[in-house]
């Protein structure tokens, strides 16, 4: 590793690098079939997956994590992530339903995040039941862990169609009442 990003550690955590196995429970979750396997597994090597996360990332920069490198660590494939100074969004929901603003913000950066990737071609792919969403001291929301579907994967209308109830069943988990314990 490089003097520069060993100095740069304590600001960031390392994703080691699991393969394809969430990307291929999804596809088989949709019931895909082979042939959508086959097509992700011939476009996807780790450096693929890095050039997709900084080009996801320079999408919407502000609400999604920051790429910093892919480096080996103990012989596996790892990606280098910024920190994200906050909670996953799931375990802040009881104290963020009490803010009527902080929750109209938190759907609007969701939304518009989403957007965004779509409208450039790309999908989440993994937000189901407020999966991957990182919520800011500051309020701001932070996606990780995308699928990183190639942009020209000829089965993303399945993941944008993926990503578009998500949000609203995100949207829905914001709003519905806590059961009583």
């Amino acid at each position: 590793m490089n003097k520069r990003l060993d100095e740069h550690l304590s600001d960031v955590f390392v994703k080691p690098e699991a393969g394809l196995d969430t990307e291929l429970f999804v596809i088989g979750e949709l019931d895909l079939g082979r042939n959508a396997e086959k097509r992700l597994k011939a476009k996807y090597t780790p450096n693929e997956k890095f050039k997709l996360m900084r080009r996801e990332y320079n999408i919407a920069p502000e609400n999604i994590v920051k790429p910093i490198a892919l480096r080996k660590v103990n012989g596996k494939d790892s990606y280098i992530l910024e920190r994200v100074n906050g909670d996953m969004f799931i375990d802040s929901l009881y104290r963020v339903r009490k803010n009527e603003q902080l929750l109209c913000s938190i759907r609007q950066q969701l939304k518009e995040t989403v957007e965004k990737l779509h409208s450039n071609g790309y999908v989440h792919g993994d937000l189901r039941g407020a999966n991957n969403i990182m919520l800011t001291k500051e309020g701001k929301i932070k996606l990780i862990d995308p699928l990183y579907i190639p942009k020209n994967f000829e089965y993303k209308e399945a993941f944008i169609e993926l990503d578009n109830n998500a949000v609203k069943s995100v949207i829905n988990l914001m709003y519905t009442k806590f059961m009583s314990r």
